[in-house]
């Protein structure tokens, strides 16, 4: 199944990813599903040095949360509790899940199950918001509260009720989307428009509003794919990484070998595509969970096969085919699942190799949302951002060390 066979515990660890089939199963309450009790909240990313380290766009989401959740009675006096540890935050890959940007994940909130049909494992995915103005852009004000209420109250029962008996894989529906032009990161037209075909039941007003926010899937995929690598999780002596993600301070990755030990390195900022009148100077450094995509071998890892999403970014074809087509020499084998014609005779690579990225010296290519540090305008651009190399030394490093 691999290309080669230097690490024969990578062989382990890919054969577990690789096997895993995520299935969407059932929406339940995120305190219920993942243990967060009171003044407790996840956010995207490792987990930060200490309060004082939390970005500003962070800071505003975590207090919108903190005021929705009724801890306090306005953001200012949110954001006191939270930087003087009144309110315990908790990553969310050690929660067991993954959310875009901030990613806020609140004990109230409703998440949707997604069980492995396939031996052993459980993720949950939040219900992303519409529009640029959004909590995991940092902005929390009466409209966005309304529309929070909304995903909990309203779509989430219509989704659980229009959902499969036997439960509804994901994978066969991000592979309809690569198909059609998505880079499952940034592009996800055609992977909601597979979800939608796949729940006939649910009514009109709620396909109508999954048309109109595409990126809403992109939270499904993530879980997914969080499932998949999870499976790589202890593999003795793999260099494969199981997750990527940052919190606007720091990126960090996980490997299958260390378990669920962090390496980090600080944060890159994204280079894009602008939402007038926005411009480089307005972003924050690159944060979410989302990035777990790009360790799966979607997102900027296929940029070669997803021609609209380089025309959003503003980055030239021959660009974005050279740098998909490099990105795919960091995975140790084919994705038998997912096959676009873009990607060639190679495919979609499976199984990220840390020890391949610290030989190439290549940093890993994230397809990103950019939001606006001061934490009030929200999202402001797509762009290109970098899991840097450093990380994926650090985690080779450390592997070494347990030989």
């Amino acid at each position: 199944m691999t290309e080669d066979s230097i690490n024969p515990a990578n062989d382990v660890a890919l054969r577990r990813i690789h096997d895993a089939e995520p299935v969407l199963t059932a929406v339940v309450r995120a305190s219920d599903a993942l243990g967060l009790g009171d003044r407790e909240l996840g956010h995207a990313g490792p987990p930060f040095k200490s309060p004082a380290a939390i970005p500003w766009l962070v800071l505003s989401a975590l207090s919108g949360a903190v005021v929705h959740e009724g801890w306090a009675d306005d953001t200012e006096r949110a954001r006191e509790m939270i930087l003087a540890g009144a309110i315990r935050l908790r990553a969310n890959h050690d929660l067991g899940t993954v959310s875009p940007m901030a990613g806020v994940v609140r004990p109230s909130q409703m998440v949707m199950r997604v069980e492995n049909r396939n031996g052993s494992g459980v993720t949950y995915a939040t219900l992303a918001e519409a529009g640029r103005q959004a909590m995991r852009f940092g902005v929390y004000n009466a409209q966005v509260a309304a529309g929070l209420r909304w995903l909990d109250d309203t779509l989430a029962p219509a989704l659980a009720a229009a959902l499969p008996v036997d439960g509804l894989p994901v994978l066969p529906l991000i592979a309809d989307g690569v198909a059609l032009g998505d880079d499952v990161h940034q592009r996800n037209i055609g992977g909601m428009m597979a979800l939608i075909r796949a729940l006939p039941s649910l009514q009109n007003e709620y396909r109508s509003w999954l048309f109109a926010n595409p990126q809403h899937f992109l939270n499904y995929a993530m879980a997914a794919v969080k499932l998949a690598l999870d499976q790589a999780e202890g593999v003795a002596g793999s260099s494969l990484v199981t997750a990527i993600t940052r919190n606007g301070v720091e990126c960090g990755i996980r490997v299958a070998g260390t378990g669920r030990r962090w390496f980090t390195a600080p944060a890159s900022i994204p280079a894009g595509g602008w939402f007038e009148p926005f411009g480089a100077e307005d972003a924050q450094a690159d944060l979410g969970d989302s990035a777990i995509v790009e360790a799966y071998g979607l997102g900027g890892a296929i940029a070669h096969a997803s021609p609209e999403i380089a025309r959003a970014m503003e980055r030239s074809w021959s660009e974005a085919t050279q740098a998909g087509q490099a990105m795919r020499g960091l995975y140790i084998a084919a994705n038998p699942v997912i096959a676009p014609a873009l990607c060639g005779a190679a495919g979609v690579g499976l199984g990220l190799d840390a020890a391949r990225v610290v030989q190439e010296g290549l940093p890993i290519r994230i397809h990103t949302g950019i939001g606006h540090k001061d934490g009030q305008s929200g999202w402001i651009g797509v762009g290109v951002a970098e899991a840097p190399v450093a990380c994926f030394s650090e985690a080779v490093r450390a592997l070494g060390e347990m030989r």
